[in-house]
C-alpha cells in the first residue's frame, strides 16, 4: 500500500532558534519527497510531460508561502527546498513547517502553562516500514538553540553555547528514530 498525501523529508538540516522572550527563527534546508508525485512517477509511470505539469503545480503551491525561499525539482517526486520563518511565538501561538495541514515540525505556546514546545511529527512504524520498502531515505539533523530553561527533551546531544545558550542536536538516520521533542517553561 503506498504512502499518499504527504511530504517526506529525505535529507535535511533544520535549525530553530527560540529565546526566552518567545522570538524564533526556523530554517529548513534539504530534499523532500511529495508522495503523490513519487507514486505517480515510480508506480504509475506517468509521462515526462505530466510529471512536469505536476511539478509546476507543486512548485506554485509551495512558493505561495513567503517562507519558501527556494524550490528546485530533482527527480521522482523529490525536490530541494529552503524554508525560513521568524516571529514571536507568544503572539502566533503556533508555527508549523511546512504548513498547518502538513505539519512536519512545529513550535507551539500554551499560555495557561507558559510552556513552549518544539515537536517533530512522529512516523508510525507501518509508514516507516513502507518508506524503507519504497527505497525512500530519511536522514538529517535538527538543531534547537535556546537560552531558555529546558524542562524536557530527547536530543541526542547537548552543547553549551555562548552565555546561557545551549544547542540541542538530533541526528536522524532512519524513519524509525524517535521524533524530536523539546519543551521549556517561560516562568
Amino acid at each position: 500500500m503506498p504512502i499518499s498525501g504527504c511530504y517526506i523529508p529525505a535529507s535535511f538540516d533544520a535549525e530553530i532558534e527560540v529565546g526566552r522572550a518567545g522570538f524564533y527563527k526556523i530554517t529548513f534546508e534539504g530534499y523532500m519527497a511529495e508522495m503523490n508525485l513519487f507514486n505517480k512517477v515510480v508506480k504509475d509511470h506517468i509521462s515526462p510531460k505530466e510529471e512536469a505539469e505536476r511539478v509546476e503545480r507543486l512548485k506554485n503551491d509551495l512558493m505561495r508561502d513567503s517562507s519558501t525561499k527556494l524550490f528546485e525539482y530533482f527527480k521522482k517526486g523529490h525536490f530541494r527546498i529552503k524554508w525560513e520563518k521568524q516571529g514571536d511565538i507568544l503572539k502566533s501561538k503556533m508555527v508549523s513547517f511546512l504548513r498547518r495541514n502538513e505539519n512536519l515540525l512545529s513550535i507551539s505556546y500554551v499560555k495557561s502553562k507558559q510552556i513552549v514546545s518544539i515537536r517533530g511529527t512522529p512516523i508510525s512504524k507501518l509508514n516507516a516500514q513502507r518508506m524503507i520498502d519504497l527505497g525512500l531515505g530519511f536522514q538529517g539533523s535538527l538543531k534547537v538553540i535556546t537560552d531558555a530553561k529546558v524542562i524536557s527533551h530527547n536530543a541526542n546531544k547537548v552543547k553549551d553555547g555562548e552565555g546561557r545558550k545551549k544547542t540541542y542536536i538530533w541526528v536522524i538516520t532512519s524513519p524509525f528514530d524517535p521524533s524530536p521533542k523539546l519543551s521549556f517553561n517561560l516562568r
